[in-house]
C-alpha cells in the first residue's frame, strides 16, 4: 500500500503557479506580464495576472478594494511587486526621500496582505539613466525589498551595463521614459529567475498586444496564453547575454 501511495505521489501532477504583477506603466507597457509568461516551457502550468495602472505608486493601491481582493483570495502562489521609476531613489539633501520613505512604508503594508493571501513576495527593480544615480536607486530599492521581506530582483546594473554594451538596441520606448522592448524583456527574464530558480531558455515573444496604455479601466487584466500574433522581444543571443549580465 505505502508502495503504491509512493507511486502515485511521484506521477501527480505538478501543482500550478499562478503570478500576480503589481505596478504601473513600467509594468504593462509592452506586456510585461505576458513575456514572463511565455518563458514557461511546454506543458508548465502557469497562469498570469496583473493590476497596472499609469503613473501609480504602490502607496497609491494600498486602499484599491480590487487589488485587496486579489492578494487576499487571488490564491496567487507569487507577487510582484514594482514601485514607480524613481520613487525609490534618496539623493542627499533631496525631497526624494520622503517618497522613498512612503514607498518603503505602504510596500511593507502591501506584501504582509499577500503573504496573508498565501503567496511568495517579490520586489522587482527598476533602472535610472543616468549612472551616478544607480547606486542611490539600488540602496532604496534594497531597503524597500527588507521592509517587505521580500526577495530582490535587481535591475539597474544590469540594464546599464546591458546598454553601454549595446547601445543601438532599443533599451528605451520613443518617449525616453518607458521600457523599450529590450528593457521588457530583461524584467521579464530576470523575473522569471527569481520566480522560478530557473534560467529561461528561450526568448520573451508576447501574445497579442504590446500594451503602451493602461489594458483596461480598472487596471487589472489576465494573461492569455493563447493570444495572437506572437511579438518576440529579443533574440535568443540576447537573452543569454542578459543571463551573463552582472
Amino acid at each position: 500500500m505505502t508502495m503504491l501511495l509512493l507511486a502515485s505521489s511521484l506521477h501527480a501532477a505538478p501543482a500550478e503557479r499562478r503570478v500576480l504583477f503589481v505596478g504601473n506603466s513600467l509594468t504593462y507597457f509592452n506586456n510585461l506580464p505576458a513575456a514572463f509568461a511565455s518563458l514557461a516551457p511546454p506543458g508548465e502550468k502557469l497562469a498570469v495576472d496583473a493590476f497596472a495602472r499609469p503613473g501609480a505608486r504602490l502607496l497609491d493601491d494600498l486602499d484599491d478594494p480590487m487589488l485587496a481582493r486579489l492578494l487576499a483570495h487571488g490564491r496567487h502562489t507569487d507577487v510582484v511587486f514594482q514601485e514607480r521609476g524613481g520613487d525609490a531613489v534618496c539623493m542627499p539633501r533631496s525631497n526624494a526621500c520622503r517618497e522613498l520613505s512612503a514607498a518603503a512604508q505602504a510596500s511593507a503594508q502591501l506584501a504582509a496582505a499577500a503573504r496573508a493571501g498565501g503567496a511568495r513576495v517579490f520586489y522587482l527593480g527598476t533602472w535610472q539613466v543616468n549612472p551616478t544615480v544607480e547606486p542611490a536607486l539600488i540602496h532604496g530599492e534594497r531597503m524597500i525589498a527588507r521592509r517587505m521581506q521580500a526577495t530582490y530582483i535587481p535591475i539597474g546594473h544590469a540594464w546599464l551595463a546591458l546598454r553601454a554594451a549595446q547601445p543601438d538596441t532599443n533599451w528605451l520606448a520613443p518617449d525616453g521614459q518607458h521600457p523599450g522592448r529590450a528593457t521588457t524583456a530583461l524584467l521579464a527574464v530576470r523575473s522569471w529567475q527569481a520566480v522560478t530558480g530557473r534560467s529561461p531558455t528561450r526568448a520573451p515573444c508576447v501574445g497579442g498586444a504590446l500594451y503602451t496604455h493602461m489594458p483596461s479601466a480598472d487596471g487589472f487584466f489576465r494573461v492569455n496564453p493563447d493570444a495572437r500574433p506572437r511579438t518576440c522581444l529579443v533574440s535568443s543571443a540576447m537573452v543569454r547575454a542578459m543571463l551573463g549580465a552582472p
